[in-house]
């Protein structure tokens, strides 16, 4: 099928249709190479400009891929939970600077629970950790840990791995601490308190919390190996979205998200800037914000999040200086996707609007979002 686009009130750049067609070929040729399956939206001034389902929802069967597929976030869901938490300090409930035990006060490790802060937790600089949920190896967890509760208890008996604040380890476990602080603050569970104050004041109606094993015939499906052997990758990932990822999504509704945050609808203004500052290395406040190193241009930098599981890749970026978002949900492995995500502003020229033509995946992407749930 032909990309699907939409007109701006703003005129287009010189020589975009002819990006986005060159983007619509690069996709298509990853697709028949096998090598990538899933949506790519591409929006500007708050327009979609390209949106288009490539390959199939489910690689052992015959139907297509469609822009109304709902696909795994992995951990680009994470970016709901930092909005979570946002909307707490918002409200007056919570501070960057307050301590995980100041609302958690039974938590029981008291080293992590006085010295870490939710600052700390946001952007990867606590020594929180990981959780173990993922892999064949943790199906006894997966299997009894149901709840954002039991979740924390699968490691709250851990101090910091470092002096919280000293450096960066990307992991899961921080963001289902932060999940838990919602919870208490606000005296909803987490899925209903992001359905309520996120996903339907955005208007994501095809967004959830859904059971991986759910024969929907409009969820992607995605796979992983474990023995030499293609199963289902429900058999190692979580059983459904939680505070560190895995909710569904579209294409289209992540896009509204997007623009829910940059229209002030679900934070105030002045917050979300706060946010998707660059912090340390390629961290924001909960959100990649990121231009990969002081030599790029400043129409590189992008905030966002990516996503990376088995039978999973997701990037959802969007560029400020030229008030672009590009979407791409998949279901297949990372790094399928990110050469898709990379595409347009790989080869920005020095005018600063206008692209050349494709070339290999940059090393951003893949590099720093492929990680676990990731």
């Amino acid at each position: 099928m032909p990309p699907k686009a939409a007109a701006s009130a703003a005129p287009l750049p010189a020589g975009y249709t002819a990006d986005l067609a060159q983007l619509d070929g690069y996709a298509l040729g990853l697709t028949q190479a096998d090598r990538f399956s899933g949506v790519v939206l591409v929006a500007r001034d708050g327009h979609v400009m390209f949106e288009k389902a490539y390959g199939k929802r489910d690689a052992e069967r015959n139907d297509p891929a469609t822009v109304n597929t709902r696909f795994n976030l992995a951990s680009a869901g994470k970016m709901f939970t930092s909005v979570a938490v946002f909307q707490q300090i918002a409200a007056g409930r919570l501070s960057l600077d307050t301590h995980v035990g100041e609302v958690l006060k039974d938590y029981p490790n008291r080293r992590f629970a006085d010295s870490v802060t939710v600052r700390e937790l946001l952007t990867h600089t606590g020594g929180a950790g990981d959780i173990p949920l993922f892999g064949v190896e943790n199906a006894a967890n997966r299997a009894r840990v149901h709840t954002v509760a039991e979740m924390l208890a699968l490691g709250d008996d851990r101090p910091p791995d470092f002096t919280p604040g000293t450096k960066l380890v990307y992991g899961n476990f921080g963001n289902v601490v932060l999940g838990r602080m919602v919870e208490v603050l606000s005296g909803e569970d987490y899925e209903t308190y992001v359905r309520r104050h996120i996903f339907e004041p955005a208007g994501m109606t095809h967004t959830g919390f859904v059971d991986c094993m759910s024969s929907a015939p409009d969820l992607a499906v995605g796979y992983a190996t474990v023995n030499g052997k293609r199963v289902s990758n429900c058999e190692v990932l979580p059983a459904r979205g939680f505070p560190a990822g895995g909710e569904v999504s579209t294409g289209r509704d992540m896009f509204r998200f997007v623009r829910a945050l940059q229209t002030g609808m679900l934070l105030p203004r002045a917050l979300f800037a706060e946010a998707t500052r660059t912090y340390r290395e390629f961290m924001g406040l909960g959100f990649f914000a990121t231009g990969y190193g002081l030599d790029r241009p400043g129409r590189d930098f992008r905030w966002g999040h990516g996503g990376s599981a088995a039978g999973i890749c997701t990037d959802v970026r969007t560029y400020p200086a030229t008030d672009e978002t590009i979407i791409v949900l998949s279901n297949r492995s990372p790094p399928d996707c990110y050469p898709v995500a990379n595409f347009l502003h790989q080869q920005y020229d020095e005018r600063g609007h206008h692209f050349t033509g494709a070339m290999s995946s940059p090393r951003s992407g893949g590099q720093m979002e492929a990680r676990g749930e990731g």
